[in-house]
């Protein structure tokens, strides 16, 4: 990642906390996309995923949007990314603690979802 994609989504950061007066929208740019609480989620479920059975797991979603959705997650410091210098290339990704601070809210989440799905 170059530094001006960082200070570029760092800038995002700080524009996301000013268009909201409540805690409520600012959580939901973190987490409120298509993908990203599911993706979180899935990451939630083991101590380490690999990319390639975080995308069997979440078989509709394109290649494209997986990864930019991860690089999203990462930026907001809810996982970590852990490359392995191998051939082929290993990349594994974990939950950090603001990611696992989720845990409790994404299954109470799909529990209602669950419920609201019958």
């Amino acid at each position: 990642m170059s530094t001006d994609d960082f200070s570029l989504e760092f800038y995002r950061l700080e524009e996301r906390r000013r268009d909201f007066h409540c805690s409520l929208g600012f959580a939901m740019t973190v987490i409120g996309s298509k993908w990203r609480a599911i993706i979180l989620w899935n990451i939630l479920q083991e101590a380490r995923i690999r990319y390639g059975k975080l995308k069997r797991e979440i078989p509709h979603i394109s290649h494209k949007i997986l990864s930019h959705e991860l690089k999203c997650l990462e930026l907001d410091h809810m996982i970590v990314r852990i490359p392995y210098p191998t051939v082929p290339p290993k990349v594994e990704y974990e939950a950090t603690a603001k990611g696992e601070s989720l845990r409790d809210i994404l299954t109470a989440l799909c529990l209602w979802g669950k419920r609201y799905m019958d």
